[in-house]
């Protein structure tokens, strides 16, 4: 039985996860699974970190921080057929083009309202 207040039942957050989605041809066939609802403390952190180009490092920590706590699955493999793991190393081992496709895909997604 949940517990009510004033006979109103709690509202229950239901946390979206989504397959980002590309519209560069050369990402045709790219399956990126991740997180949307992440608390606001991770979101606000991980915008602060990509956008904060003043202090070295900060984009490589976004990446590490999109990786390690959004990031699910994918498919990507590199030139040789080897799967690139979804988490930190494997994000770090990405071309820089495509790291920051994956991250802008996320952050278009994340904003917008619905269901994904």
């Amino acid at each position: 039985m949940v517990a009510t207040k004033n006979g109103v039942k709690p509202f229950v957050i239901e946390r979206r996860r989504a397959r980002l989605e590309f519209t560069q041809p050369e990402y045709e066939g790219m399956v990126v699974e991740a997180r949307l609802d992440v608390d606001m403390r991770t979101f606000f952190e991980l915008q602060t970190l990509a956008t904060d180009n003043s202090t070295p490092g900060n984009m490589e920590a976004a990446f590490a921080m999109f990786a390690t706590q959004i990031l699910e699955s994918w498919n990507i493999q590199d030139e040789d057929g080897t799967t690139i793991p979804a988490d930190a190393e494997g994000f770090m081992a990405l071309p820089p083009s495509l790291g920051t496709a994956i991250l802008g895909a996320w952050s278009e997604a994340v904003t917008s309202a619905g269901e994904v």
